[in-house]
């Protein structure tokens, strides 16, 4: 047998040299052609193949439902809180408003290691039964957002469920016949970009979208991350900066930007969705922002008319270090059917906010805006505005409340206004727009809570899909009948019933109202604890942020008054002079009054909340304040009248030094109109005057500091410097520092550890 081997192996020896040389030489012709195609791939408009999803474990999937059915009743815990589903951007059928479709998250069971955000769909038919559809596939760490119902039997939407992981657009076929779906329906991927598409925007005709990815200013998707992928390996880490922005609310400002595409799409014979021309990015040189940050989007900040032939956005100001000092936004408008497009201004003139443009559904030179007036200030007065491409009319002028948001109804000549108003997120309906003197505005659901997501039915201008929530009612998906006010809601979803049924919540609230400073009426909230109030019970004293802000009446997921109340807390909440939704002028009223008008109507509301409920103990209460609560907390406890009152204080993000706060802030603008309109170096008098760091001397009360080191509204030596004040005094205190978190706590599992410290602090000075 050994002796056989030899002729085979010779053999293979003559042919083998031979053999690679043609193959290196085929391998040398076909690189060449492999990245020529690669290229083409690239930069071809229209996306590659769907791909296989990521396989999903059926048995680690579990509703709250599910899991909630066979836990024993207890008290209401921030856990349960968390394991809630979320619902948003509910929408009727496009033609005939027979069904819904919603978006759903949901939270792994029990531990929420994981999330999925999901499209679900309700038949309105047999609405008694509340059956809902789980139309796509649920994965955890899978996010389907932002989704438009073009015609009637298919969805565009943004998901990462692409293989890259990115967030892409994708389509889904609905069948004829959503009642007889028993598996998801797998979406198909339309996209396939090297950058996560960010916003989607469709309009009514499903002719064209507008799609955001973060880019260079003057850069394509595939030359920026070109170069990212050239700096990542470069293995220099440097940034450079010649403006300002620095950094912004979480992030630093290190080149790429919000822009937005635009494009045509069509159908191919298979029904796909693929696009018909070229992106365009329509702010292809200009280093800015559409939608602006942190919070903006394309849902608000960006709107197609009628036709679809002409497309509005807002952006920002922020070619120089103006953008830090000035709230500066504007309006641009571009014609889409032009040969070559143009961006018009149509806001300029006006030196403040111009931001949320709304085409008319009907007219395609006619939309509406919201509209500031007094430039630096972020929180004035908006107003809104109607354009008709001739002039620009002012609606309501008088009226003295703040635009939320504007919804056109079907046929154009009426709008859905939702505002803050006395603490309640509040519908009015303003008809006969196009009149510059229209005064008929009509409320449609006032002092019930919170109402969001306004949907309008296509054929009826009267049924409006929302979502709803108040204290003692997380969001649900409501739909209303707008001609009469709304006295009382029936939910269409029942997602977080059995959950809600196995917690003891607190029902009693309200409410209350005091002669605060100026002698002039201010209200705040009252929830009494779980167990009630026949028995005497410690008190949660909570002060806001903003400060023109308000505690609304809406149900917590952060700052969540119920959580306070299942640990046996009342809960006293003063919308202090200065909150919004009281007017204007209350509003106002805190510019250069930082320590005196709030600090007063707090000091006053305690007193009044002591004597209207006499149950609460008044030695067993401790402050809590973020963001400007936190200003005030650490004001609070330099003057021993007030301080004194408290046996604990907790500072989440707070401020403790304005002058240092003036230069290290990254939005200057609140800080400058704030104290009055000044900067720190004209008048430091002004940063000086309501400054917490001139009365550490006064400081005894113990105090629990929490900060996020990526918080750059509020950056974190704020809170450093005021531990190390406190510890330098002797006094009791603790600092919580999330190193990977903003102004706000966002990570559950950090959350569920803020509530778990927050409350080993409070029960460690009321026992």
């Amino acid at each position: 047998m050994g002796g056989e081997q030899y002729p085979i192996q010779s053999k293979t020896r003559r042919y083998a040299f031979p053999l690679f040389l043609f193959l290196l030489g085929a391998l040398i012709v076909f690189i060449p052609c492999i990245i020529v195609i690669v290229k083409n791939k690239k930069n071809c408009p229209s996306p590659g193949p769907s791909p296989v999803p990521p396989v999903w474990n059926a048995s680690d999937y579990q509703s709250n439902s599910e899991y909630y059915a066979n836990v024993p009743i207890h008290d209401f815990k921030q856990e349960d809180n968390l394991r809630l589903d979320r619902l948003a951007s509910p929408k009727f059928h496009p033609v005939d408003g027979s069904s819904v479709i919603y978006l759903r998250t949901q939270y792994h069971m029990p531990d929420l290691n994981g999330s999925t955000t999901t499209l679900h769909w309700l038949n309105l038919k047999k609405i008694d039964e509340k059956k809902f559809v789980q139309l796509t596939r649920p994965i955890w760490g899978i996010r389907d957002q932002q989704f438009y119902w073009v015609h009637d039997r298919t969805i565009l939407f943004l998901s990462n469920r692409a293989t890259s992981g990115l967030t892409q657009i994708f389509q889904l076929n609905l069948p004829a016949d959503l009642t007889k779906v028993t598996s998801f329906i797998e979406p198909i991927q339309i996209t396939d970009y090297p950058l996560n598409i960010d916003n989607l925007l469709v309009n009514r005709a499903g002719s064209r979208l507008a799609f955001s990815c973060q880019v260079f200013a003057n850069l394509s998707i595939e030359e920026t991350v070109a170069r990212q992928k050239k700096e990542e390996t470069s293995g220099q880490l440097m940034y450079q900066f010649d403006k300002l922005f620095i950094r912004h609310w979480d992030e630093y400002m290190i080149g790429p930007r919000h822009h937005p595409f635009v494009v045509s799409i069509e159908r191919d014979s298979k029904g796909t969705f693929k696009f018909a021309s070229t992106p365009v990015d329509v702010l292809l040189g200009i280093d800015s922002d559409s939608p602006t940050r942190p919070f903006g989007d394309a849902q608000s900040q960006w709107s197609f008319s009628a036709s679809g032939n002409s497309f509005a956005f807002t952006r920002q100001h922020d070619e120089s270090s103006e953008v830090a000092w000035t709230t500066n936004l504007d309006i641009y408008t571009v014609d889409l059917s032009a040969t070559k497009l143009s961006v018009e201004c149509i806001t300029c003139s006006n030196l403040a906010a111009d931001t949320d443009p709304r085409y008319s559904p009907i007219e395609d030179h006619v939309l509406v805006y919201r509209s500031q007036a007094v430039p630096g200030y972020e929180s004035d007065q908006f107003k809104v505005k109607l354009h008709n491409g001739v002039q620009t009319i002012t609606l309501l002028d008088s009226w003295d409340r703040s635009i939320d948001t504007t919804i056109w109804s079907n046929d154009g000549e009426s709008l859905f206004l939702v505002l803050g108003e006395r603490a309640n997120h509040n519908i009015y309906r303003l008809y006969d727009v196009h009149s510059s003197n229209s005064t008929d505005i009509r409320p449609v659901a006032v002092a019930m809570g919170s109402w969001h997501d306004i949907n309008v039915h296509p054929t009826d201008n009267q049924t409006l899909l929302l979502t709803h929530d108040n204290f003692v009612q997380p969001a649900n998906i409501i739909m209303i009948d707008s001609s009469v006010i709304v006295t009382n809601t029936t939910s269409l979803t029942s997602h977080n019933e059995i959950l809600l049924s196995k917690t003891r919540l607190s029902y009693i609230y309200e409410s209350f109202s005091f002669e605060g400073a100026r002698d002039e009426i201010v209200e705040g909230w009252h929830l009494a604890p779980v167990s009630g109030i026949t028995e005497k019970a410690p008190l949660a004293f909570l002060i806001h942020g903003g400060p023109q802000n308000s505690w609304y009446n809406n149900w917590g997921r952060g700052w969540s008054f119920q959580a306070y109340a299942a640990q046996g807390y009342a809960v006293i909440a003063i919308n202090f002079h200065g909150s919004d939704s009281y007017g204007q002028n209350f509003t106002d009223s805190i510019t250069g009054e930082y320590g005196t008008l709030p600090y007063e109507d707090l000091k006053l509301g305690l007193t009044a909340a002591l004597k209207n409920y006499t149950y609460i103990d008044e030695n067993r209460v401790v402050a809590l304040g973020a963001s400007y609560g936190g200003y005030m907390i650490n004001w609070i406890a330099g003057h021993p009248e007030m301080s004194q009152r408290f046996r604990a204080l907790v500072c989440h993000d707070g401020l403790f030094d304005m002058r240092g706060m003036a230069y290290s802030t990254e939005e200057l603008w609140f800080s400058e109109h704030d104290a009055g309109g000044f900067t720190p170096y004209d008048n430091p008098e002004a940063f000086e005057r309501f400054n917490p760091v001139n009365h550490v001397a006064n400081w005894t009360q113990p105090m629990l500091i929490i900060h996020g080191g990526r918080d750059y509204r509020v950056p974190d030596v704020q809170g450093i410097s005021a531990f190390t004040a406190l510890q330098r005094r002797n006094i009791t205190s603790r600092l919580l520092f999330f190193p990977k978190e903003n102004h706000w706590v966002l990570n559950l599992m950090n959350l569920l550890a803020w509530y778990r410290e927050v409350f080993d602090w409070m029960r460690r000075w009321t026992q």
